[in-house]
């Protein structure tokens, strides 16, 4: 290697002409003496590394997407088969007593009840169905029922009210156990303690529900989770729906501001604007129907004049910017100078909008289901959960306290989120970090 950088500097002398004399008067500096443009200047920066370092130094910004990535993972998960043994939206399983059950932690309820009531009848006559049998037989199986008939009781108040407390999780385990018993009856079987320890009991569903069920039966922790899925699901298909056409037509528009095309189309989203959306969702959900793929569509149609306005409003503040301009100069199209060079400058603001509209869409899903427009006997979200619990909040809260938990974190998280890609992507933001 010196040999062959001995012959570059000896050829390079002989070109130039220079002597043996005057060459030793060069001095090069060592290798290990040498500084390097990159010691001085500091190591050219990746945008995208600097911009996560900006959205990630906000610790309420990390809260709140820790939050939105526990609900999407949740409601993903939980409703999974390979997590759950229960169907969102169906009962649990086919057997009687399974609506309405409580948390499976707060298993004991207390209700007034009646003579002609299920849970009132079911109890009476497998008192008096067992009283019947011989005493050697009524001795087993006041043993098997135990658990259920030891912690039922039955009282009234002066006025003869009924009144029952009993484990509501025993008397499935009853129920289930009474119809099994009675197949085997009926099939001849002889019935003893091996038959019931041994092969009916073990064949008793163990409910998990963490929650309890609603009136119709089904998992109230799995189905809401499902629901939410449903709801994240339609409202980032709608949003990118919304943004793609939006924020196209908007940039167009912003670069021709104040010509009779932009007047035009801004005269007619005004008027679009004018009625509140949920009227236009409405209408166009009783054109297109209350499915999935229609009310998509419902809610796109209704929804792209938001992403128009707040992208021209942009692009018309960036595009008289020096960088425009010189682009312009060296000849560049207008849609290059739209959609490469003006669009990168705002799309903090674009991201911004594009998260917060996501919790507005679900909010406006809920609402139809809350109205009864988009109720699906085959399928349900949070709004169609929220109008079919009211009525048995009063038995167990968790039916409509979930939801509408789920809700309230899915906004407020996708919204300090919004802030957060804003702050991020916003080039101004970034300079002034960058001269502190």
């Amino acid at each position: 290697m010196e040999n062959l950088i001995e012959e570059q500097i000896k050829e390079f002398n002989k070109k130039y002409k220079i002597s043996s004399e005057l060459s030793k008067k060069f001095g090069f500096i060592s290798e290990k003496d040498k500084v390097h443009a990159s010691s001085i200047a500091g190591r050219p920066k990746k945008m995208w590394i600097e911009i996560l370092k900006r959205f990630f130094s906000n610790p309420i910004v990390v809260i709140s997407l820790i939050v939105f990535t526990f609900i999407l993972l949740s409601s993903l998960i939980i409703p999974a088969k390979a997590f759950t043994s229960y169907k969102p939206n169906s009962p649990i399983n086919e057997y009687s007593f399974i609506e309405s059950l409580p948390p499976v932690y707060s298993p004991i309820v207390s209700k007034a009840v009646t003579t002609n009531d299920t849970i009132y009848k079911f109890y009476i006559n497998l008192k008096d169905n067992i009283s019947k049998l011989p005493e050697a037989e009524q001795v087993l199986w006041n043993k098997w029922f135990a658990f259920y008939l030891d912690t039922t009781k039955i009282s009234a108040n002066n006025s003869g009210q009924l009144f029952m407390t009993y484990n509501a999780y025993s008397l499935f385990k009853a129920s289930v156990l009474n119809e099994l018993l009675f197949k085997a009856q009926k099939a001849g079987t002889p019935i003893n303690d091996a038959l019931v320890y041994g092969e009916i009991i073990p064949k008793i569903p163990v409910l998990k529900t963490y929650l309890g069920t609603s009136s119709s039966g089904y998992d109230i922790w799995v189905t809401t989770w499902y629901a939410t899925w449903r709801g994240i699901e339609i409202a980032i298909i709608t949003t990118i729906i919304q943004a793609l056409f939006g924020v196209t037509l908007g940039a167009i528009l912003g670069f021709y501001a104040g010509k009779l095309v932009d007047t035009i189309i801004m005269r007619l989203i005004d008027i679009f604007n004018s009625p509140p959306t949920i009227i236009w969702i409405l209408i166009f959900v009783g054109i297109f129907g209350t499915n999935q793929i229609s009310l998509i569509l419902a809610m796109s149609v209704a929804g792209w004049p938001a992403f128009v306005g707040i992208t021209r409003m942009y692009v018309i503040t960036v595009k008289n910017e020096e960088y425009i301009s010189a682009a312009k100069a060296i000849g560049a199209s207008t849609p290059r100078q739209i959609f490469i060079h003006a669009l990168p400058a705002i799309i903090g603001k674009i991201a911004n909008s594009f998260v917060k509209n996501v919790p507005g869409i679900i909010l406006w899903v809920a609402s139809l289901a809350f109205l009864g427009f988009f109720k699906n006997s085959n399928d349900t979200n949070l709004g169609q959960i929220l109008i079919e619990s009211a009525s048995d909040a009063g038995r167990n809260i968790w039916i409509i306290l979930l939801p509408t938990l789920i809700l309230l974190f899915l906004s407020l998280s996708l919204n300090f989120m919004a802030l957060g890609i804003h702050d991020a992507l916003d080039p101004r933001v970034i300079s002034k970090g960058k001269r502190k």
